[in-house]
């Protein structure tokens, strides 16, 4: 995680939001009237106005405005990962993008049998994640599994999961090593790899609550913390999976977004952390190839070795 939280206008963050927009309909994503036009007009409202507000007319427009601002910064990653692909590249993609623009508006309303926008979207989001071409990370646009990638003459397959249970880490986690381990099952060749992809923020903050903090280092000391003590208290559920299944399986990547907001600087915080938990009893070289990965993805991200 970096140093300093970057931030900019909303005027600019709606011009990120609807130049995401823009390439999601030219790729064929059906936008509609649903959610990410809703994120449009209230984002559109507040950029406009925010100065001017009345106290009443910011309360009423907060809520939603920060719920706007949580759920348009998936889309926007993936709109800046992969707005250079080829349009026939995408269809993969555009079929799920066309799922995850449905569902409830805000991923507090989510209910169990309205997971499936955003777990589709989740698989977009580490699509996207693991696609750094110019890095030599290629990734798989056309995958029989959620998402995957090649890397350094390895192809590497991801089952993705967004755990709403701690009671529920060890199923999901099985589930995904068997899809995992099916999928590879089935191709020739050694150099196949897996890996689980679990989406945690439903953990780390249920309600989807404005985390506050003082200011902006204990905000950035409390993302890094959230994620180290997530990992050091759970890592034994799938650790305990790993040990049954197939040495083919390197490990996991977590995730987990949050909204926050820095009472000394009065920002309003977006929060994303990604982590890498490596398998114990890797080798070196498959240790070395997750770190590689991990610095790949981007240099400041978490690698935590149990």
């Amino acid at each position: 995680m970096a140093s300093r939280i970057p931030t900019q206008p909303y005027s600019a963050l709606l011009a990120d939001y609807e130049a995401s927009l823009a390439w999601m309909n030219e790729i064929g994503v059906i936008l509609g009237e649903g959610r990410t036009h809703n994120y449009q007009g209230i984002l559109e409202y507040w950029s406009n106005n925010y100065k001017t507000a009345s106290v009443q007319e910011g309360q009423d427009m907060f809520p939603g405005f920060v719920g706007s601002i949580y759920e348009i910064g998936a889309f926007v990653e993936i709109y800046r990962s992969l707005h250079n692909t080829k349009k026939d590249e995408l269809s993969q993609v555009v079929e799920k993008l066309n799922k995850a623009v449905n569902g409830p508006i805000y991923s507090g309303e989510e209910s169990p049998r309205s997971t499936a926008a955003r777990n589709h979207l989740f698989e977009v989001i580490v699509t996207a994640k693991c696609h750094k071409p110019g890095s030599g990370l290629v990734g798989n646009l056309t995958s029989d599994t959620d998402s995957g990638f090649s890397f350094l003459q390895k192809k590497v397959w991801i089952e993705c999961k967004r755990i709403t249970s701690f009671s529920k880490i060890e199923s999901n986690v099985r589930k995904a090593c068997n899809q995992i381990l099916a999928s590879i099952k089935k191709k020739s060749g050694s150099g196949h790899r897996g890996i689980v992809a679990l989406d945690i923020s439903k953990l780390i903050n249920p309600g989807d609550e404005l985390y506050v903090s003082q200011n902006e280092s204990s905000l950035l000391g409390s993302a890094n913390n959230f994620m180290s003590q997530f990992i050091e208290s759970n890592s034994h559920v799938w650790e305990k999976v790993y040990k049954e299944k197939s040495r083919k399986i390197l490990g996991t990547i977590l995730r987990y977004s949050f909204m926050a907001t820095s009472e000394k600087d009065n920002l309003l915080v977006s929060t994303t952390q990604w982590a890498a938990n490596p398998r114990k009893g890797l080798s070196p070289f498959e240790l070395r190839f997750m770190e590689e990965f991990v610095y790949c993805i981007d240099p400041q991200e978490r690698f935590i070795r149990n």
